[in-house]
């Protein structure tokens, strides 16, 4: 037991320090790790947002060198505008179809970014856009309150994907031309009216930002390394603690069974100022004034020859224990049985003053002779010729 003892300070003695250092890191540790991956996160979020701007600039930049800048320094005639420049030379795109070439030039590359200009009233001879739900869903939306833009969020468990929707409204140019125009689908525009929609749809793998979190994924795996630690050197201590308890128990049992056993040959008071502590068992002198009680049985010699050992001794329990019964209820202690005799004294361990204890050791003596007269006629109905005859002394003194 003691070797456990030693091994449950050790162990304790040991986890202070470390449940300190890891209080300390997890609340240091935390707020350190979340800034840390929030500046990387930041970080990584504008070097793409960077280069998905800077690739879309220089789409636009190719575009219009390539489609208006080198098309006009091509031109002999004056330069006009129209959605089907490419037949024309020295033609440019108007702002819808310059919108349109755009998109697909931006959507063809695998980026984050798409962008695409789409209606659903195409000009004669074009080819038709083809619009999913969301597009066809956008523009009646914005036909009826275009000042709420339309933005749909999706994805799997692995990426998000935004799409986001804002009308094209008709200007006063918009409306002269559209309704002038003989491949113009339709020839009553008004100023404010929803051509279209331009649609910007923006990607974001999942599994980017999780790995972005790097710092914090490291924190919490450092948590869970110290809270496995911590479990198993609980399971361990808890294991200790659990050896002690059963030795304790075993022990307690031990003497559980002892002092059951002794309690047999020692009187209630001693007994229990023994194991309560109020009375020392090393030996040692002690002079005290007590009131001593001895009772024997009258001609108890002639009652032994004539009853036979079972019945003298179930006859003696008897005796001896409605006797005891009386001198506790009394608050004597029972010193000994000495064959028919019962010596008992008041005083020691428990007293009430010396005067006192005498007056109780009387009355003890009345209930005897009055408990001894009843239980003689039991006797007598059970057969018994000749019952118990008590003879009593009383004295008090100094005793060592």
């Amino acid at each position: 037991m003691a070797g456990l003892g030693e091994q449950i300070a050790r162990q304790q003695r040991t986890m202070g320090p470390l449940l300190v250092a890891a209080v300390v890191i997890g609340l240091i540790g935390l707020p350190v790790a979340a800034w840390l991956d929030l500046r990387d996160l930041s970080e990584r979020m504008l070097r793409t947002q960077a280069s998905e701007i800077s690739r879309i600039i220089d789409e636009m930049r190719g575009f219009y060198g390539s489609e208006v800048v080198g098309r006009v320094l091509k031109a002999d005639d004056a330069v006009t505008a129209t959605h089907n420049y490419r037949d024309v030379p020295g033609a440019i795109p108007i702002p819808a179809t310059l919108s349109i070439e755009l998109g697909k030039r931006i959507s063809a590359h695998d980026g984050s970014v798409k962008y695409r200009f789409v209606s659903d009233l195409p000009f004669k001879g074009r080819d038709p856009h083809q619009l999913d739900v969301f597009e066809r869903n956008a523009i009646f939306a914005l036909r009826a309150n275009p000042r709420e833009p339309i933005i749909e969020v999706s994805g799997s468990l692995f990426d998000r994907h935004v799409r986001a929707a804002a009308p094209v409204v008709m200007g006063q140019v918009c409306v002269t031309c559209h309704n002038s125009h003989p491949d113009s689908p339709k020839t009553d525009w008004k100023v404010g009216d929803v051509r279209g929609i331009q649609e910007i749809s923006v990607n974001q793998p999942i599994a980017a930002n999780v790995l972005a979190f790097k710092y914090l994924l490291l924190y919490f795996g450092f948590a869970a390394a110290a809270g496995l630690t911590f479990i198993l050197l609980q399971r361990r201590q808890s294991a200790l603690v659990q050896g002690i308890n059963k030795e304790l128990s075993e022990a307690n049992d031990f003497l559980a069974a002892i002092s059951l056993k002794i309690a047999k040959y020692l009187s209630p008071q001693i007994y229990k100022s023994i194991f309560s502590g109020q009375k020392d068992v090393t030996i040692a002198t002690e002079r005290k004034k007590l009131t001593i009680f001895f009772s024997d049985v009258k001609d108890f010699t002639a009652i032994v020859e004539r009853l036979q050992p079972e019945d003298l001794t179930v006859l003696l329990n008897e005796y001896f224990t409605e006797m005891s019964t009386i001198a506790l209820r009394h608050g004597a202690t029972v010193d000994k049985f000495i064959g028919d005799a019962l010596l008992v004294f008041f005083g020691d361990p428990e007293t009430q003053g010396v005067e006192e204890d005498a007056r109780a050791c009387l009355r003890m003596a009345v209930d005897m002779q009055r408990r001894l007269e009843q239980l003689n006629r039991v006797l007598r109905d059970r057969g018994v010729e000749r019952p118990f005859q008590a003879r009593m002394g009383i004295n008090t003194g100094y005793c060592n």
